[in-house]
């Protein structure tokens, strides 16, 4: 169980660790958000990725608490759903990606013309060598919807690479970040 958990916390905890965190946001230009004041969770539930949510109650806890603090600290109070002006919900999922990466070598590598007595046509003869990398890139996705209507009024994405190598402290760290980061999208009351 404790590592199933743990690769949920990885994966969001991964999105914020790197400096390539892309976090987006949208949100309905049409609707006046200053009406809004209370949130509540969505009854539909929340979604972590089966492949890696399997027994992971406690990273669904976690998570809430997370998003919730964030949305309080944005000037909004957390009620029970039937009191609310608009519902939460989050999404976790981990994708396979490739990345081709092309590395230059050899011995007519060189830097310059100069003296080195390297002309254009040995300069050109290097070794390329071309590596294909597989990686993890995990996505936390959050959404508010309109209480009643269900009318999606904002959503904030957070997209990264997922690097296992943290340690549990570390995780927890940059999955606070990577929420605040989302949430902070939000507009503020």
């Amino acid at each position: 169980m404790r590592n199933k958990f743990l690769s949920v916390m990885l994966l969001v905890l991964g999105l914020a660790a790197c400096s390539t965190v892309d976090v987006q946001s949208k949100k309905d230009n049409n609707f006046d958000f200053s009406s809004l004041e209370h949130f509540s969770w969505s009854s539909l539930g929340s979604d972590i990725d089966p492949e890696i949510g399997q027994g992971t109650e406690n990273a669904d806890d976690i998570l809430r608490r997370e998003i919730t603090e964030n949305f309080v600290k944005r000037g909004y109070q957390f009620v029970r759903q039937e009191e609310a002006d608009f519902l939460l919900s989050y999404q976790v999922t981990i994708e396979k990606r490739l990345d081709e990466r092309v590395l230059d070598s050899g011995a007519n590598t060189g830097t310059g013309w100069g003296n080195q007595n390297i002309d254009e046509m040995g300069y050109n003869k290097k070794a390329h060598s071309t590596y294909i990398i597989e990686y993890a890139e995990g996505s936390l996705i959050i959404e508010a919807r309109q209480t009643g209507t269900n009318l999606l009024l904002w959503r904030g994405v957070a997209v990264g690479e997922v690097h296992e190598e943290y340690s549990d402290a570390q995780s927890a760290e940059r999955m606070r970040k990577a929420v605040a980061r989302v949430v902070k999208s939000f507009p503020a009351r």
